[in-house]
């Protein structure tokens, strides 16, 4: 069973149900074209020709992934439905589906610490912010740089500017710095740190994946490329479906307070002026003695 998507799309896209109750999305090929394509079959979703019909076939094969699925719906059919070029747009459908099969793995890795989850927690309502501020235009920049979840250097990487985000409960006064490097600008860029204080709440709190869900709105609301997102939480082990398994941590964001670490006087302890003998450093910032360096406090 299957029905077309809408009116608008110049391909012909549908939505189906198969025999075995697996959802579909369906590209139906003019009979004149034949695509240079072997079907495909990955852990929960698959990718098909049916050369009669000159359907392609795109199967959902695990029902846990069915939110998922409707993200992967909407991305293909913002990209396609306004192509007319047979080859491009079934190029676009077969890429799409290669890049997003990745999510559809079931990644058993260990359970993240709820320190964790706080970091993660307060990089991405410092990715909410920052996206809301961005044009359609540069979403999928916007997406690009945070590079958290990829331990890289800073949090957030610019072409001019990184940032690193710290997140701090609302009782505490102090931010940790676990290397030499966290503080440290790259040559001709500037650096901030960005703080986010956060209260536990289990009653009127919100947890890490309704704060990843508002990101995905977010994200589509622009048209920007929502799988960037999922790549950088996939690299810490996170999917549609597991991070469900952190709803018992909810908190409330409360505001986000940046400094500039671009002072000779900002106090820290970066590689470029440590001795050599000494290889790694972690240490505390006392959040009160940062204020000569503030730039901005939102309340959220």
């Amino acid at each position: 069973m299957s029905l077309r998507i809408d009116g608008e799309s110049i391909p012909d896209l549908f939505i189906g149900i198969n025999p075995m109750l697996n959802r579909c999305l369906i590209i139906k090929l003019p009979s004149t074209y034949i695509p240079d394509f072997q079907s495909s079959i990955k852990q929960n979703l698959s990718l098909e020709l049916f050369s009669n019909t000159k359907f392609l076939v795109l199967t959902l094969l695990d029902r846990q992934y069915q939110d998922l699925f409707d993200d992967l719906v909407i991305s293909i059919y913002n990209k396609i439905h306004l192509m007319t070029d047979v080859i491009s747009y079934t190029s676009e459908f077969i890429k799409t589906y290669y890049k997003w099969s990745e999510f559809f793995h079931d990644n058993r890795t260990k359970q993240l610490s709820d320190e964790a989850i706080r970091g993660l927690f307060g990089e991405l309502i410092f990715l909410n912010e920052t996206l809301k501020l961005s044009g359609a235009a540069i979403v999928n920049d916007t997406l690009n740089s945070w590079k958290g979840p990829y331990d890289s250097g800073h949090d957030f990487i610019g072409e001019n500017k990184n940032t690193e985000v710290k997140t701090r409960l609302s009782s505490s006064n102090y931010i940790k710095i676990s290397s030499e490097f966290q503080l440290q600008p790259e040559v001709d860029k500037t650096l901030d740190l960005a703080v986010v204080t956060i209260n536990p709440d289990p009653f009127t709190g919100i947890t890490l994946k309704d704060i990843a869900l508002a990101t995905k709105d977010l994200v589509m609301a622009k048209l920007g490329d929502y799988s960037i997102f999922l790549d950088a939480l996939s690299q810490k082990g996170l999917t549609s479906v597991n991070i469900g398994n952190y709803d018992h941590l909810k908190f409330i964001a409360l505001d986000i307070t940046t400094y500039s670490c671009m002072h000779d006087n900002f106090p820290r302890l970066i590689r470029s002026t440590l001795p050599d003998a000494v290889t790694s450093v972690s240490y505390k910032l006392n959040l009160f003695a940062l204020t000569d360096y503030l730039t901005t406090s939102k309340p959220l």
